[in-house]
């Protein structure tokens, strides 16, 4: 798609979007709006999805009062940049806004989470320093915070993660002093094998971090805007997999349409998703599982 038709698209959002928040009626009018980009997404360049996507963050602020819906938007927004696309963010007000609706219950976490992948140092500090606090609550809680862990380690803060792990074994052994009998955990994912297509390098890493703990080995496969795959190794990456992740928001036509291919001669079930973080794959996989 062209620079003006992609502005032209921009232009007649950002009307409607006004109108309807005007009306009351801007949650709605954002669901068509997205459904809209989903499908003009694949002709647009990079840089015109990242503007889409401040567009739809900066309307939701302005427009409507839902902190998850706001909260949802920050994810989308920051699930599409890579690299300079940062800018958007780091280099204005947003980044103060996206900060403070990382306590939105539901979905706070997965707001950090793609924070610590910021290349600004204090952003991606700040962002790490969160993301243990959260595990270190929850352990008070009596949770499981393994995944908290391999976030932290996928985000390059070991020590913080080597925190978290030596208070969980401490609260292990106080709950359960050498002797006793432990209860059986179950993973609650039953693939041992996930190939996950499209996406940023580091977001796979954290997919495969934080599903290390249910037995799960990721299988990565990027698109074709990172690395040129001829469909012969995509076939043999899928080999023994038991699932295929498509991120459809992250990932290029060709590669999207070689690893659909593959799935179908090897029986490969695909799974579609939006996912744009670690947590919400986690959740998402969660999910298929309990409606199986």
């Amino acid at each position: 798609m062209s620079d003006e038709r992609a502005a032209a698209s921009l232009d007649a959002w950002a009307n409607r979007l006004l109108d309807a928040g005007a009306a009351g009626r801007f949650a709605e009018e954002l669901e068509v709006a997205l459904r809209e980009l989903d499908a003009q997404q694949p002709g647009w360049t990079t840089e015109a999805i990242v503007r889409a996507r401040v567009l739809f963050f900066d309307l939701a602020l302005v427009s409507s009062g839902d902190r998850r819906l706001q909260a949802q938007a920050g994810i989308d927004l920051l699930g599409a940049l890579e690299g300079d696309d940062w800018d958007a963010v780091l280099g204005s007000s947003r980044i103060d806004d996206l900060r403070r609706l990382t306590d939105e219950p539901e979905l706070g976490l997965e707001l950090i989470e793609l924070l610590t992948y910021a290349p600004d140092p204090g952003v991606h500090d700040a962002a790490v320093s969160q993301l243990e606090g959260i595990g270190m609550r929850r352990l008070l809680r009596g949770g499981d915070v393994r995944s908290f862990e391999r976030l932290l380690h996928a985000a390059g803060a070991s020590e913080a993660a080597y925190r978290l792990e030596a208070a969980r074994k401490q609260r292990l052994q106080q709950m359960h002093p050498i002797g006793a009998a432990r209860p059986l955990e179950r993973p609650g994912i039953s693939y041992r094998a996930i190939a996950i297509a499209g996406g940023h390098a580091q977001l796979r890493a954290s997919a495969a971090a934080v599903l290390e703990p249910y037995g799960i080995t990721v299988v990565s496969i990027p698109s074709s805007q990172e690395a040129v795959r001829r469909e012969r190794s995509i076939l043999q990456a899928l080999q023994g997999c038991d699932l295929v992740m498509l991120l459809v928001r992250q990932i290029t036509h060709s590669t999207s349409d070689q690893v659909r291919r593959a799935a179908e001669r090897l029986d490969v079930p695909v799974l579609y998703s939006n996912a744009a973080s670690a947590v919400a794959i986690e959740r998402q996989l969660l999910e298929r599982g309990r409606t199986e």
